[in-house]
């Protein structure tokens, strides 16, 4: 009876240890699956969060840096106090842009709408090391001081080159020709002085060169005229630029050309014809001496022509009457230029003052002497 009871008993243990085994699979398979789905759900909410964490920064360590250097050797400036370590710099609400598929740095824009003088020194060395940039501006800095940067030589990614309302001086470098995705250079209003290199000619992709309002010397380079067509706006007004204008500029058909305010000399008619669509034509102030009477003009696009104070001579061509939309025109202080002002087109919209000091004469001024 006892062997049979104990062996009941080993029987009902061996089942009661079945069943608890079998209950305790399924409560740690349950718990698996619990735990699985709540890993999951974390890790979905850690990426999707809109929470910023440690590892997700998304500015690379190196060009933060350069960043960072670059606001130190600024003297710290407010205008870039947004400019945290501690941040993602790609999340800086002022002045740096990175590019929203890689991440790297691409644009610095420190500009200010009033002069802004706490931003100090010479442009830093260590933009050289955002190897990325395709974009510098810097505007209304009156203490950005010194020449031309030599590391931006560096940035062969770079399109845009816009330096305005500053200090920097020295001369124009040679160096910027070897960029060839440059776009746009933009260099106003500062004090930069020597030559204009030729071998700004060699940028394939250049737009728009304005070197305007600084202290330029020596001629345009007659490499200009090897731009690829049409050519590049062309704005180097008030500067002290001397010499002839190159016949191979007539090869150009920019949208712009300004060349006032400078000391240049001699003829200027290659940059006209009426097979151009330049919009804007000013070489007013200069020692220009060339025969208007037989010039032709861009019928449908010039909107600007000024040839005040050179010595420009014979007639006002009647071809200038079928320009049509003609909205500034001015021949004053070109006292060998002379007859009798064509009627027509926009000519007798524009005041005396735009012909004065000169040997023409009919409307807008006094009939001439018969």
């Amino acid at each position: 009876m006892f062997r049979r009871v104990h062996g009941s008993g080993e029987l009902l243990l061996s089942q009661i240890y079945a069943v608890s085994s079998t209950l305790s699979y399924f409560a740690v398979s349950h718990w698996k699956e619990k735990m699985g789905r709540a890993l999951v759900f974390g890790l979905c909410f850690l990426l999707l969060s809109p929470f910023p964490f440690a590892f997700s920064e998304k500015c690379f360590p190196k060009e933060k840096k350069a960043l960072l250097q670059l606001k130190k050797d600024l003297g710290n400036p407010y205008i870039i106090t947004s400019w945290n370590e501690k941040e993602d710099c790609c999340e800086w609400y002022c002045c740096v842009t990175c590019d929203e598929r890689t991440n790297h740095v691409i644009s610095i824009d420190i500009s200010s709408s009033i002069p802004d003088a706490n931003l100090s020194g010479p442009i830093p060395p260590s933009i050289g090391d955002l190897p990325y940039l395709e974009s510098i501006t810097f505007h209304k800095l009156p203490n950005l001081v010194g020449p031309l940067q030599p590391a931006i030589a560096k940035l062969t990614k770079l399109k845009s080159l816009f330096i305005t309302y500053t200090n920097l001086s020295g001369p124009l470098p040679g160096f910027l020709g070897q960029l060839k995705n440059l776009e746009l250079i933009k260099l106003s209003f500062n004090n930069l002085s020597g030559p204009i290199p030729s071998s700004l000619s060699q940028l394939p992709n250049l737009g728009s060169l304005q070197l305007d309002r600084n202290k330029l010397t020596g001629p345009i380079p007659a490499s200009f005229g090897s731009f690829k067509k049409p050519g590049p706006d062309l704005m180097l007004s008030h500067n002290q630029l001397s010499g002839p204008i190159p016949a191979s500029l007539g090869n150009l058909n920019p949208d712009n050309i300004d060349l006032s305010r400078n000391k240049l000399e001699g003829d200027a008619s290659m940059l006209f014809s009426s097979k151009k669509t330049t919009q804007v034509i000013d070489l007013s102030r200069n020692k220009l001496s060339f025969d208007m009477s037989h010039l032709t003009f861009p019928k449908k696009s010039l909107i600007w022509l000024d040839l005040n104070h050179n010595n420009v001579y014979g007639n006002i061509p009647v071809s200038l009457t079928k320009v049509e939309n003609l909205q500034q025109f001015n021949v004053s202080y070109n006292p060998q230029l002379s007859g009798q002002i064509p009627q027509g087109g926009e000519l007798q919209r524009f005041d005396k003052y735009s012909y004065f000091h000169t040997k023409l004469c009919g409307s807008p001024l006094p009939p001439c002497k018969k």
